[in-house]
C-alpha cells in the first residue's frame, strides 16, 4: 500500500495566484461543515502568504488579537464535483487568487478540481464569475479583520485591520460581482429582494431552535466557529427533511449545487440560535430546491447569519 501523499503548501504562479495539490483526508469529507473548514483555512494561508501578514498571529496597533473573520462565503458546485461528493484520499487540485478590498477587508477566491496531473491554469477573477464548468468546484470568501470590544463576549465585534496587512498591490474584484451587494440584501435579513418568480413555496416558516455547544461550536479563541454556521444550516435542513417525510438516505444523497452565507452576528457559547426554514421548488423541476436558513439570537433576536443554498434533492 502506498503512502499517503501530504498536502502542499501553496505555490506562486505568475499570475498572482496560488496552487496547490490537495488529498482529501477525513477531516474534509462529508458533512458541509468539514469541506467550508478546511477551503477557510486555505484561505488564511493564502492572505498570509500575499498580503505581509500572519493571519494566525495578527495584531492591531494597540497589540491585540485581530481575527480575519468571515462575512461572506459561497461555494458553487457542479455535478461532477461538488461538498458533499467528496471521498476521502480523492486528490484535488487547488487555484486560488486573492483580491483587494480595502484596508480592513479581503476577497479570496479558490477553483477547485480533480486532480489529473495537468498543469494548473491561471483563475481569471472575470471568468470565475462566469460560474463553475463541469467538474469545477467554486468557493469565494469575504473576510473582514475583526477584534473584540468585550473581553469574553462575542457581541458588538468591531472592525480592525492588522499591523503590516498590505492589500493595494492585489487586482481588484469585478466590480458588479462585489461581495457586497451580494449581502446587501442579507443585511435586511433575506438574500431574496422577492420570492423567485420561476419557483412555488413549498415550506414557509419552518423553525427550530439550536443551543450552542461550547464543547463542538466554538473555535480556539471562543468565537462561534464560521464552518459552525454551515453546521447548524446543515442541522436544520435535516430536520426539514425529515417534517417532509424523508429519510436520512435522501439527506445524504442531496447535492449541494450553490450555498452562500453572510455572516451578521457571532454568538456566546450559551445561546440559542432560532433557525427559520423556507423553502421553494422549481416550477417544473420538483427535485430542484431554493432553501433560505436565517439564524437569529433567541435571546436578544439580533441576526446572525442568512444562507441561501440550492439543493438537488436525491441526486447524487
Amino acid at each position: 500500500m502506498s503512502a499517503p501523499v501530504p498536502a502542499a503548501h501553496p505555490r506562486p504562479m505568475a499570475d498572482g495566484s496560488l496552487v496547490r495539490t490537495e488529498t482529501a483526508s477525513p477531516g474534509m469529507c462529508g458533512p458541509v461543515s468539514l469541506f467550508a473548514g478546511r477551503v477557510g483555512d486555505w484561505t488564511w494561508d493564502a492572505v498570509s502568504a500575499l498580503c505581509g501578514v500572519d493571519a494566525y498571529r495578527a495584531v492591531d496597533e494597540r497589540g491585540e488579537p485581530t481575527y480575519l473573520s468571515f462575512y461572506y462565503y459561497r461555494i458553487r458546485g457542479s455535478r461532477e464535483l461538488h461538498p458533499t461528493g467528496i471521498a476521502f484520499g480523492d486528490r484535488l487540485q487547488v487555484v486560488s487568487r486573492v483580491l483587494d478590498c480595502g484596508s480592513e477587508s479581503v476577497l479570496t477566491v479558490h477553483r477547485i478540481r480533480v486532480d489529473t496531473g495537468a498543469a494548473p491554469e491561471p483563475l481569471d477573477p472575470d471568468a470565475f464569475y462566469g460560474g463553475p464548468r463541469p467538474g469545477d468546484l467554486l468557493v469565494e470568501n469575504f473576510n473582514r479583520w475583526i477584534t473584540r470590544t468585550r473581553q469574553h463576549s462575542n457581541r458588538d465585534l468591531a472592525r480592525a485591520s492588522p499591523v503590516g496587512f498590505r492589500h493595494d498591490h492585489l487586482p481588484a474584484p469585478p466590480p458588479a460581482h462585489s461581495p457586497r451587494l451580494a449581502c446587501a440584501n442579507a443585511r435586511r435579513g433575506s438574500f431574496l429582494a422577492e420570492p423567485p418568480p420561476d419557483r412555488w413555496p413549498a415550506v414557509r416558516g419552518f423553525t427550530a431552535d439550536y443551543p450552542v455547544e461550547a464543547g463542538r461550536d466554538l473555535n480556539g479563541v471562543g468565537l462561534l466557529y464560521f464552518a459552525s454556521y454551515f453546521a447548524i444550516v446543515d442541522w436544520a435542513l435535516l430536520r426539514l427533511w425529515r417534517h417532509l417525510g424523508r429519510g436520512v438516505r435522501d439527506y445524504l444523497d442531496r447535492v449541494v449545487l450553490d450555498q452562500r452565507v453572510c455572516y451578521l452576528g457571532n454568538a456566546d457559547g450559551d445561546a440559542v440560535v432560532r433557525v427559520r426554514v423556507d423553502l421553494w421548488r422549481k416550477r417544473d423541476d420538483q427535485t430542484d430546491e431554493l432553501v433560505e436558513v436565517v439564524l437569529r439570537d433567541r435571546r436578544h433576536g439580533s441576526l446572525l447569519a442568512v444562507c441561501l443554498l440550492r439543493v438537488r434533492a436525491g441526486a447524487a
